[in-house]
Formats: structure tokens, sequence, C-alpha cells
């Protein structure tokens, strides 16, 4: 009995596989697509999962370069045991960097270098120049370069803190006043009248005060000719100038026992910088005509002259728009300084 049974489900089995076999060969022929799936296919209709396969990392192409074991300042004569030769990824590399030791021993540095960065050629004396033929200074210049002394003061060097390898920039103030454009002389003018002498009948030019401009008095409503009150004031514009400029040589020399009677800070020391022709023409021009200059110190790790940075030239009117200073009202009173006998305090 048990027999017949299994017999029987085995029988209806065979009968429903064969049943759906034969559907799906009549679905394909009709469709060409099967009506199920088989195991380890995709669904149809369905989007394939993709594949996160691992971007490879690139192996950086290595270059080889010379760098220092110690660090040095500039002018320092570079020896054999101040150098040693490696490999550094060549994106790193500058340009013109040294690739063995024999292209830099017995040469000069132009400028400080810290330890483990790349020698660069340029910043070498000339290869194959005797070392102590020529001044010192010359051979740290770069080619293209000039070099050119400017007087300093305490104040405007930075209390006299760069030092050769050092970059500065250079602030200078200009102080602009009006000029009669046929004598080239400052405004206002002097005017002189012809006059005639009621005694002698001879007629000279007298002085008549200075040149004014009419007007007409808002009270009275009569015509009235106004002078200036006081010399004509300068307007003063600042701006940054030269940048980068590379201090080969500083001095500090001894101020007088004698101080002179001025209001003017006076030189007391010097500065020599390393900058291009065009440059050192900018300083002699600021030199001849007195202008009020100022050094501000840039960082040592800018190891090269940066991309000049934008600056606005500053006037009274920038400072008041940009600080949000007001110009203040009109008032009756003012406010004086406490009465105290105490000197002002000098920098």
């Amino acid at each position: 009995m048990i027999r017949k049974f299994f017999q029987g489900v085995l029988f209806m089995l065979l009968v429903l596989v064969l049943a759906a076999v034969g559907y799906g060969v009549w679905v394909y022929r009709q469709t060409g697509t099967v009506p199920f799936t088989l195991p380890g296919q995709p669904t149809p209709g369905a989007t394939p999962t993709p594949t996160n396969t691992p971007t490879p990392t690139p192996t950086p192409i290595m270059r080889p370069v010379v760098v220092l074991t110690r660090s040095l300042p500039a002018g320092a004569l570079l020896t054999a045991d101040d150098l040693t030769a490696t490999q550094m990824p060549s994106k790193s590399v500058p340009d013109d960097a040294a690739a063995t030791v024999s292209q830099v021993v017995g040469q000069l540095l132009r400028e400080p270098l810290a330890i483990g960065q790349p020698v660069r050629l340029s910043q070498l004396a000339p290869r194959g120049k005797p070392i102590g033929r020529g001044s010192e200074l010359a051979q740290m210049l770069h080619p293209g370069e000039v070099a050119i002394a400017y007087p300093i003061t305490r104040l405007d060097s930075v209390a006299y803190a760069p030092r050769p390898g050092d970059r500065v920039d250079i602030v200078v103030t200009f102080l602009f006043t009006d000029l009669d454009v046929g004598f080239q002389s400052r405004l206002s003018n002097h005017v002189l009248i012809l006059s005639k002498d009621l005694e002698t009948g001879a007629y000279a030019f007298v002085p008549a005060g200075q040149l004014g401009q009419p007007s007409e008095d808002n009270f009275l409503g009569v015509p009235i000719y106004v002078v200036p009150g006081e010399n004509q004031r300068p307007r003063m514009v600042a701006q940054l100038t030269v940048r980068g400029a590379r201090v080969l040589y500083f001095a500090r020399e001894t101020a007088s026992l004698t101080p002179q009677p001025t209001t003017t800070p006076q030189p007391t020391g010097l500065v020599v910088l390393a900058l291009n022709p065009q440059d050192a023409v900018v300083l002699n021009f600021f030199m001849a005509r007195q202008a009020a200059t100022t050094f501000v110190l840039r960082s040592a790790l800018e190891t090269t002259a940066t991309p000049e940075p934008t600056t606005i030239p500053v006037t009274l009117d920038y400072i008041q728009k940009h600080y949000g200073i007001p110009l203040p009202p009109k008032q009756p009173y003012q406010a004086n300084p406490s009465p105290q006998n105490t000197p002002t305090p000098q920098p």
C-alpha cells in the first residue's frame, strides 16, 4: 500500500516536471525568453550590481636629488659632509635640483638652506668660479639680480631684525601737493600788481598777497576774495611696492654721540638687497626723493619670492571707509589733554 502511494507521488512529480519543461519550450519559441530564472543567472530586467574594483595607487616616479645633512646659512661653503644623495618623488623636486654631490661640492650658498631641502643649482655660486676671487656678495647674487644698499633706521627696519637670507617687502609713503604747472612751484602763487607812484609817476610791481579765488559772503551778500590761511597741506598715500627683496648684508651703525637737532629719524644702519634691476631703480628713486619707506619681513617658510599680493593704496579715505571711522560732527567744544607736565614718551 505504501509502495503504491510513493509510486503515485513520483509519477505526479514527473508529470509536473515534464509539464513545466514543455511550457518553457513553448514560451521560448513564442517570445525568445525563458519564463523562469535558472540558478546562477541574473533576473530578467534587473540592473546588475556593479563590482567595486579598487583603483590601484600609482607608484610615484622617483628622481635622484642632493639634500643637506644640516642647515647652513647664506655664504656657506658646501663640503661632502654637508651633502647626501637620495631619491625623492619627481613632483616635489625643483627642475634645477642637483642630482649628484659632485655637482655642488666646493660652491657657495647664495641663501640659507634647511636640513633635508634639495640643493638647487640657482642657489649656488656659478660652477667653476674660484672661491675667494671677487666679492662674496657678488657670488650670492642669482643671475639677473643686482645688489643695492639702502639706509635704514630702527623704526623702519623691523627693529633691525632682518638678517642675510631673509626676504622683505617695502612700503612707501608719499606726500602729494598741488603745483603750478608752468612754474612747477607749490600753490598758492604770490601776486604782484602794477602800481603807479603818485609822487614820481613811476610804475612798479608791488606785492599784493597770495592768489586766491573770488567768492561771495552769504551773510552780507557782497563779493569777497578768499586766500589760504595756511600753507597747502600734502595729501598722503601709502602702498606696498618692492616685494620679495633678498637681504644680502645688514649693518647697524653706531649712532653719533652728538645728536643732531632734527625731527626726522636719521639713518643708523644699512641693508644690502638683492633684487631685479627695475626694483633697484625704484629704490634709487625713493632715496633721491627722500620718501618714507618701511621694511616688512616675510615668513622664512617662503623659500622663493611668492606671487605679488594684491594690496590697495591706503589713504585717509580708505581708512575711514574700511574701518568705519566717521567724520565727527562739529561741536562748540573740544576735549583737551590732561593738565599734567608729563613728557611725551619717545620711541
